[in-house]
């Protein structure tokens, strides 16, 4: 299945998260999005980078890169995260666990 952006932002606005940019190609997907959670508490809030992670799983045909830069609701920056999609297929593959997985990903916040 081909990624459907217009699918991806309607999925990731369920859980609060509101794209405000979308690149997409093979290798990679960029996203900037604004989040509800991240302006209470001025930081990236690490269980919505797992919801828009897994959305992505969800709909990706293959893994990919996915980079997100996160904003408030008044569009100042809060911070960058990523998730390699060799990350990804490791743990497709059982390779990484999600615990793991998820340490990876964390470690890469930058805060703003």
């Amino acid at each position: 299945m081909k990624l459907d952006p217009d699918q991806l932002e309607a999925r990731l606005m369920t859980h609060g998260v509101y794209v405000t940019e979308l690149d997409v190609d093979e290798g990679r997907i960029d996203i900037e999005y604004e989040s509800i959670a991240a302006g209470k508490t001025n930081a990236v809030p690490h269980r919505e980078v797992g919801r828009v992670i897994n959305v992505v799983r969800d709909l990706a045909e293959t893994p990919r890169d996915v980079h997100g830069s996160v904003t408030d609701l008044d569009d100042e920056a809060v911070g960058r995260w990523r998730a390699e999609a060799e990350w990804l297929r490791a743990l497709e593959d059982e390779e990484l666990s999600e615990v793991d997985f998820s340490q990876r990903v964390i470690e890469t916040i930058d805060e703003s």
